[in-house]
């Protein structure tokens, strides 16, 4: 799954990649005009917790792919990356300063617009070209659904609210539309915002996507501090946790993705899997023999392993449970597979 991160000049994009991925920012800003590839831990803290309860030897979280893409503002072929990166990307990270977010996320919503509003009258044109009978009633079908888009962007809003059955929203998946596409505003402040400020309920109402507020040279700092004296730093800020983590988190979900764990001495670990996964789907995760030979899962719930303190209390609640192949995993399940090979 790719998350690209993209925002006009001097936004703090290149800033936050840097300290979303580890790497270096002279790195980045040496070559500005080029697409910057990086991985991101997911910090879970339900991660940090089991790693508290089992000591084991390695823990391990789900991570995401990150690309950092050239500003946004520029012209000639490097709009052209930029614009093919958006389309192939799972979801979308727009970075703005708080001075002119409202203004940025406008602007950056209408480029999109106009982008899939381009694509729209394209196809619209190449069905009427299309005199073939014998597709007449498939085109008929796109064409309709063509016109109802259009509809949309035409009043420029995003396509994110389209009506569509499921044998459309297969076709619209296939056209890459930009305002289809996961979105997350990350606005570079100096405050503390909350979901509440004028700005996040704008966000919200006017485009219906999340928003974090962060402080770049902040973050920055908390990762250049030693993870062991990180908590009372924070802490001594009023800072529960650094905004970064809460940003791949919100991310990570954007995705469609839940986390399944496992835990043991040896290692405790985040498996990411798409929302609605079946066990043996989950089990493929892993590893694909888990998928091709399942026999069952037995799973337990994160949050009864805390209440009840240890595995051992938890069987003797009666909380263990076996799992077929038609069981769905939910978000935080702890599984171990048992399979054959």
């Amino acid at each position: 799954m790719k998350v690209v991160i993209v925002g006009n000049p001097q936004s703090g994009q290149q800033q936050l990649f840097s300290i979303l991925t580890g790497i270096g920012l002279d790195n980045i800003t040496q070559k500005p005009l080029e697409v910057h590839k990086g991985i991101c831990d997911v910090r879970d803290p339900r991660i940090i917790k089991l790693k508290e309860m089992y000591n084991p030897k390695k823990t391990a979280f789900a991570k995401i792919e990150y690309l950092l893409l050239p500003d946004f503002n520029l012209q000639g072929p490097s709009k052209s990356v930029v614009f093919g990166e958006l389309k192939n990307s799972d979801e979308i990270c727009w970075v703005s300063r708080a001075a002119t977010a409202k203004e940025d996320i406008d602007n950056f919503f209408s480029e999109m617009i106009i982008s899939d509003l381009m694509l729209v009258e394209k196809r619209l044109e190449t069905i009427e070209k299309d005199q073939k009978k014998k597709f007449g009633a498939e085109r008929e079908k796109e064409k309709n659904l063509m016109l109802r888009c259009k509809n949309i962007l035409d009043e420029n809003r995003p396509l994110k609210g389209v009506e569509a059955n499921q044998e459309e929203q297969v076709l619209l998946r296939t056209y890459q539309f930009l305002t289809l596409k996961p979105i997350i505003v990350a606005v570079n402040s100096e405050s503390k915002n909350s979901g509440s400020d004028p700005l996040s309920v704008y966000i919200k109402e006017q485009y219906d996507i999340p928003a974090v507020f962060i402080n770049a040279d902040l973050e920055e700092e908390i990762r250049q501090i030693p993870e062991k004296e990180r908590p009372q730093f924070m802490k001594d800020l009023g800072i529960d946790e650094p905004a970064t983590d809460k940003m791949t988190r919100m991310v990570f979900f954007g995705l469609g993705l839940i986390s399944f764990f496992t835990v043991g001495e040896d290692e405790v670990r985040a498996w990411p899997v798409k929302k609605g996964a079946s066990a043996p789907e989950a089990g493929g995760a892993i590893h694909s023999d888990i998928a091709k030979g399942f026999v069952r899962a037995e799973m337990f719930k994160y949050d009864d392993l805390i209440r009840a303190g240890s595995e051992a209390k938890l069987k003797e609640q009666g909380k263990f449970y076996l799992k077929g192949r038609d069981y769905i995993v939910e978000d935080a399940d702890i599984l171990s597979f048992r399979f054959n090979v």
